[in-house]
């Protein structure tokens, strides 16, 4: 992915209205980073990659309503996510849902069977831990850790200052690995 800056990003925008390509450009500098965070905050990889699909949609179609004097570009690509996301669990009502596709490929692959006992297991733990957190706590280790985005990006996208973003992810981020340790989990860093 290459950075534009705020200019570039403006001019592309702007383009990008008016020029299949151009959307293609921006939908391939922003993949990626929108990928990780919806398949970070959505379990089911076929429900992620539908909601990485309508966030596009939603791109596209509203793509002309992007005001960058109100916020910059990922901030309000982010906000279109984080909302889908939001919808997509308010339409599930929370009901957490294990696809068979995972676990066959689990069985297909013909990992160590240990292996696979410790890999769900730590992943049952971090998923307990991280319910344990709030929403925003959440919010934010996925845009830092899944997405890649700054602590600007993301105080601006969660809609708090920057320093209370990087407080935040450093409170949860100990709450994170003390409630892992109490789980048994030996946490390095």
């Amino acid at each position: 992915m290459v950075m534009l800056t705020e200019a570039e990003e403006t001019t592309l925008i702007a383009q990008a209205n008016d020029d299949d390509s151009t959307f293609t450009e921006l939908y391939n500098d922003y993949f990626l980073q929108v990928h990780n965070y919806v398949h970070y905050r959505v379990v089911d990889f076929h429900a992620a990659d539908d909601l990485v699909s309508q966030i596009f949609e939603k791109l596209f179609a509203k793509l002309q309503y992007y005001q960058p004097e109100k916020a910059v570009f990922s901030t309000w690509l982010f906000s279109i996510a984080r909302n889908t996301i939001t919808d997509y669990y308010r339409s599930q009502k929370r009901r957490q849902v294990v696809s068979l596709d995972i676990s066959a490929e689990l069985i297909d692959s013909e990992p160590d069977p240990i292996d696979v006992v410790i890999f769900n297991e730590t992943q049952q733990h971090l998923q307990k831990a991280l319910a344990s957190l709030s929403q925003r706590e959440r919010d934010i280790i996925a845009l830092k850790f899944w997405s890649g985005c700054s602590n600007k990006e993301i105080a601006g996208i969660i809609g708090i200052s920057e320093s209370n973003s990087r407080v935040i992810l450093f409170r949860a981020m100990r709450r994170l690995r003390i409630i892992l340790e109490r789980q048994g989990l030996n946490i390095c860093g």
